[in-house]
């Protein structure tokens, strides 16, 4: 009798145990380049840069940043995730957005060029196919030349 409680004790247990491994998914990543024009100054809560998302999230983007003591110390960001349809238009599948947490900055001599590293990205929201996301961590290396063609080139690592 004392042997199948401890094995009825030690079942009840693993089965506890497995369900609490297999009851949480992995967030999956996801990898985007970003290629588009620059709106406005770097440090500023208007809309910094914007243009088109290739990769595992494709579409557009637009971003911001505020700036303070020579870092990037917060802001937002956005892409809109599309896809072609049968017909040849473009289908809206949802967006992705967030908050800009920190980052680092630094200009070339005469400003022109920007180098735009280590920056943290927070998902706050999902729509459409993304409904579901409410939570998320990013990451955003990016270069702008005002200058260059295209003007802005980053990469964009969502996890979510």
């Amino acid at each position: 009798m004392r042997i199948l409680a401890l094995f009825l004790a030690a079942t009840v247990l693993a089965a506890s145990q497995v369900s609490s491994v297999y009851g949480q998914a992995e967030p999956a990543s996801y990898a985007s380049a970003l290629s588009g024009m620059i709106q406005s100054p770097l440090c500023s809560s208007d809309n910094f840069a914007s243009g088109d998302a290739s990769g595992d999230l494709r579409g557009s983007f637009s971003l911001a940043f505020d700036c303070q003591d020579g870092a990037i110390s917060g802001g937002t960001w956005l892409v809109l995730v599309t896809a072609g349809a049968p017909d040849g238009t473009t289908e809206i599948l949802g967006t992705i957005r967030g908050q800009v947490l920190r980052g680092a900055f630094e200009s070339d001599g005469d400003g022109a060029r920007v180098i735009v590293r280590d920056v943290s990205l927070a998902i706050t929201e999902g729509t459409g196919r993304y409904a579901g996301v409410a939570g998320g961590t990013g990451s955003l290396a990016a270069t702008s030349d005002a200058e260059g063609a295209p003007q802005f080139v980053g990469t964009l690592g969502l996890s979510f």
